[in-house]
């Protein structure tokens, strides 16, 4: 082979690769409403349509970390999606984002300020 085609295959590979990383959401740090800013202050993540109830619990009550394999064959299983809800301090309104269904991890940590911030992939 010679070094053009093995620069070509190398580079193809190196651009495909992104695309097989799962995808990353964040809930945002922030909810601004009605010109006041709010601060994320708790994250749930459900298995199905939160209005399902169906909050799912930490791996361990030490941290917010879920592991999602079980959750993700099951939801799969069931035609469903996760979902990460993020919640703000001082007012109701929530944040809902759809897992990605290759995401194999969503955690939760304390930020500047206590803001939490919580993500999935």
């Amino acid at each position: 082979m010679s070094w053009n085609n093995v620069l070509l295959l190398s580079a193809g590979m190196f651009l495909f690769s992104g695309i097989a990383q799962a995808e990353k959401i964040n809930c945002p740090e922030t909810l601004k409403e009605s010109n006041k800013t709010y601060t994320m202050n708790y994250v749930s993540l459900f298995m199905g349509p939160p209005e399902e109830k169906a909050d799912l619990m930490p791996d361990t009550l030490d941290a917010w970390v879920w592991t999602l394999k079980d959750y993700q064959d099951y939801v799969k299983e069931h035609n469903t999606s996760l979902f990460l809800v993020c919640r703000y301090k001082g007012i109701d309104k929530t944040v809902t984002i759809k897992v990605p269904a290759a995401a194999k991890k969503c955690s939760a940590h304390y930020g500047k300020k206590d803001a939490v911030l919580a993500a999935c992939e």
